[in-house]
């Protein structure tokens, strides 16, 4: 075996997504690989017989989000090799793509239309509004709206519409009118409708929450609303029939521990599926081995006339469930992995899955995965590691789960790393990241807990850090620490703390309000001060209600001092590694240069690293020298600040 180096993301090769052809005779995935420091996402196709895969496109470019034509002789697929991502489809016969759109904002979805003359697409609605002046360089942007900006996508400029494009004709048609924003769209059956979710409210500009609405195909109508959840829509699908499943939060004010619902239904009838096995329908795990497609929502899609497929998280895993509108609920398969995209086609199923090792396309078969591609893992095969899966018992009496990667693959005393996830809600499962091989092979135990308000567990643990941030959580990170302890493999004066995110929090709450604890940290895009986070982020509306059950600061600002950890981080006296993407809207810079400046006047060992033009979730698609540089700096960190005693 190899030790895994930083430069070794390089080698990286992502499986993302992928379709299946209509009558399951091929699959078709995407495959993303580093190429002169760049990446390019290129499609392959195989067979539920696997075998070779055959390559289908080439151009150093990124094709992502291919889908088969009805009669599955063409696949459309979005590519950028022309600048902004567009439209193009190729023959499965053989020759070249060809592009069928040019539009300025490019497109963001691509459907083809049950009978494969026209497509659904999901693109800039053409009307700006914010800009004063030029488009090209503005004389000012005039905002009303709390919901202008997004993280990854920058300023929301204009919304997103759906329009229908006649191939024959070559124009698109725009279905929804440009002053709302359109989540997610499907066909329905016949093709003379369209389903979207969109919130069209009064108070969209305050927070979206999206309904579920459907509109004539041919622009003739007003939409129609089908269903308004409490908390939005996620996600949607039309089946052969006349319903639409969608995905969605049915629980008022966007909890974040709130288990993502399953509902089917039409404009005069909805109902939820599996309302009594209490299911979280999402993938809640992520990490660098997923692209940024499958940050998106986890997938919907219709079996049958009778049937709906979706992935349930499970404790840190997702797996592939089959829903009856009859009430029946089936799981596929059970295996402790993470998929992370799944397809159907001619009664099979196929997924992307993660383990142990990065991600591969696997069928779906017999209560079971069966892989095949290799080339996800295959590259990873020199580094390849076994993760111990742990369950610790808390002294209140539930169970925290955990991996443990161990040092060196050595079971004995080492210098231990914690590494907390982002959310809170949501949650590790068994791959590990790419830092944590490098630190492992570093010669640090690394160990990937989830603790209270982890999803994939119930509502109840998810809720149980509810407006507590830092004291349940931090409660099991200090058992998880003693556990280490008493086996044997760490020593307390030998821990170290690392988080992304809402793991960023933890780190920071953890050196402030447990000084000693621990020896060194990383803290990457953290939340360090509540009040720096709810007037910058994105989404910081939501903080408040989750963090300390309050809403407003103006409502109780002392609980809004006392949870961010800035307000003790004097405390600290533990060398510290700052992370900072610079174009990050979800945890921007202020919270981090809060805990830099603290820091700094006082003389303590901090440092600041900062990314330029990078988003949130850098470490899984930043570009590739940034990522490598980042592994080093964390591997370095703790090789100078926590390896020796």
């Amino acid at each position: 075996m190899q030790a895994f180096q930083p430069a070794d993301v390089l080698k990286q090769v992502v499986i993302s997504t992928l379709a299946v052809a209509p009558d399951g005779a091929s699959i078709v995935y995407v495959q993303r690989t580093v190429e002169d420091g760049k990446y390019a996402r290129r499609l392959w196709r195989t067979t539920f017989e696997g075998g070779e895969p055959d390559q289908l496109t080439s151009a150093k470019a990124s094709d992502f989000r291919p889908r088969f034509s009805p009669d599955a002789s063409e696949l459309l697929f979005i590519s950028d090799r022309t600048g902004k991502p567009q439209v193009w489809i190729m023959s499965l016969a053989g020759g070249e793509p060809r592009q069928v759109t040019d539009l300025a904002a490019g497109v963001g979805a691509a459907e083809w239309s049950p009978d494969g003359t026209e497509l659904l697409l999901l693109t800039g609605s053409g009307e700006k509004r914010f800009i004063v002046g030029d488009e090209d360089d503005p004389t000012a942007r005039r905002i009303r709206d709390y919901t202008w900006r997004v993280d990854g996508a920058g300023y929301r400029d204009e919304h997103t519409s759906v329009c229908i494009l006649d191939l024959a004709a070559g124009k698109p048609l725009r279905l929804t009118d440009p002053t709302y924003n359109v989540e997610a769209a499907a066909w329905s059956p016949d093709g003379k409708h369209i389903a979207f979710a969109a919130d069209m409210s009064k108070d969209a500009g305050m927070m979206e929450v999206s309904s579920v609405w459907t509109v004539r195909a041919d622009g003739k109508s007003e939409p129609r609303p089908v269903y308004s959840p409490k908390s939005g829509v996620h996600n949607l699908a039309w089946s052969p029939s006349k319903q639409i499943a969608f995905l969605c939060v049915d629980k008022p004010g966007q909890p974040g521990w709130a288990d993502v619902e399953l509902h089917v239904g039409d404009e005069d009838k909805t109902q939820r599926l599996a309302a009594d096995r209490h299911l979280n329908i999402s993938i809640t795990s992520y990490g660098d081995f997923q692209d940024a497609e499958n940050t998106g929502p986890s997938p919907v899609l219709w079996q049958d006339e009778e049937n709906v497929l979706a992935l349930v998280g499970h404790r840190g895993h997702s797996h592939p469930f089959r829903f009856g509108i009859d009430g029946t609920v089936e799981a596929l398969a059970e295996p402790e992995a993470i998929c992370i995209a799944m397809a159907a086609g001619g009664g099979r199923v196929a997924v992307v899955a993660s383990t142990n090792e990065p991600s591969d396309v696997y069928a779906v078969e017999g209560g079971e995965l069966r892989k095949l591609t290799e080339s996800g893992g295959s590259w990873f095969g020199p580094f390849q590691r076994t993760a111990e899966r742990l369950s610790i018992t808390h002294p209140e009496g539930h169970d925290i789960e955990a991996w443990l990667l161990a040092a060196n693959d050595k079971r004995e005393k080492a210098p231990l790393v914690i590494d907390v996830h982002g959310g809170p809600n949501s949650s590790f499962g068994p791959t590990p990241w790419l830092e944590m091989n490098a630190l492992a092979d570093g010669g640090f135990h690394v160990i990937w807990p989830n603790p209270r308000g982890s999803t994939s567990y119930g509502e109840d643990y998810a809720k149980a850090l509810e407006g507590r941030w830092g004291e349940p959580d931090g409660s099991d990170l200090l058992t998880v620490i003693e556990w280490a302890v008493k086996e044997g493999i760490a020593d307390r004066k030998q821990v170290g703390i690392m988080g992304l995110s809402y793991g960023g929090f933890l780190t920071n709450w953890m050196l402030a309000n447990h000084p000693g604890v621990f020896k060194a940290a990383v803290s990457e895009n953290p939340v360090a001060d509540l009040l720096v986070e709810w007037a910058s982020s994105d989404f910081g509306w939501v903080l408040g209600r989750r963090a300390i059950n309050v809403q407003n600061p103006w409502d109780d600002i002392n609980a809004w001092l006392a949870r961010s950890p800035s307000t003790r981080m004097h405390q600290n006296h533990a060398p510290l590694l700052l992370l900072q993407a610079e174009n990050d809207m979800r945890c921007p810079p202020g919270n981090t240069e809060m805990i830099f400046n603290i820091l700094r006047t006082l003389g303590r060992e901090i440092e600041m690293v900062r990314y330029p033009a990078e988003s949130h979730l850098m470490l899984a698609i930043g570009r590739p020298d940034r990522r490598v540089d980042r592994i080093e700096r964390i591997v370095g960190w703790f090789k100078q600040h926590l390896a020796e005693p």
